[in-house]
């Protein structure tokens, strides 16, 4: 009769037991992290699982870390699985590096503690999403144009946007010393050229005149002593 009574109250604690789900969002190629903590000031250390679907009877379903007694690790199935929290204080939160959408599903946590139907179990439904993207920035540099500016620049490069201390441009190029000097140049060819011409045509006209005047003089001492 008594065993008979045992086993119904542990078939009724088995169909009546109820398990939360909490649910916990991730970003792709972010760490998320499980948490699963129990009071380790009354239990001490004890040896824990975490797998891939909610906790079953016994143990975890498609267990991806384990834990003994005393909390050192026994199995891993990737690195990317790991228990970053404090032990000692109960605290196995179970971390998962560079979550893919792949990782998205049910994840079961079971604390094994003494007595029956004493184990913590907790259930967490992590869904990964993919995070915004970036935008496309595109910088283009700023070449100042030859024509307007001088090829000197003096340029102060800050934390803000780069400022241009002294910048020469078209309306002061006049003044510029290199300019003075072509520019007395061209004025003096200007004024001087016309004068060098007239006076070489001059002289070479005075020249033609006396050439000829010789000639016509030669031509009759000439005609006449014959």
């Amino acid at each position: 009769m008594s065993c008979l009574f045992l086993t119904c109250c542990v078939l009724l604690v088995l169909l009546f037991e109820v398990q939360s789900i909490t649910t916990v969002i991730g970003v792709v190629g972010q760490t998320v992290t499980l948490s699963c903590k129990y009071d380790a000031k009354s239990h001490l250390t004890t040896s824990i699982c975490w797998g891939r679907g909610e906790v079953p009877w016994s143990k975890c379903s498609y267990t991806v870390l384990a834990t003994d007694d005393e909390g050192n690790l026994i199995y891993t199935e990737s690195e990317r699985y790991q228990l970053r929290g404090k032990l000692e204080d109960g605290d196995v939160s179970l971390s998962i590096k560079n979550v893919q959408q792949d990782d998205s599903g049910i994840y079961g946590c079971r604390v094994e503690l003494p007595g029956w139907f004493n184990d913590l179990k907790i259930n967490i439904h992590l869904i990964i999403i993919k995070g915004p993207e970036s935008p496309n920035l595109i910088t283009t540099p700023v070449v100042p144009t030859p024509a307007a500016f001088d090829e000197n620049l003096s340029i102060r490069e800050d934390y803000d946007e780069p400022v241009v201390n002294s910048v020469n441009s078209k309306e002061n190029a006049l003044f510029w010393p290199q300019n003075i000097a072509r520019i007395a140049v061209v004025t003096i060819m200007t004024v001087t050229t016309p004068v060098l011409i007239y006076g070489l045509y001059s002289k070479a006209r005075h020249n033609f005149s006396a050439d000829r005047k010789y000639l016509l003089s030669y031509s009759r001492t000439e005609g006449w002593s014959a």
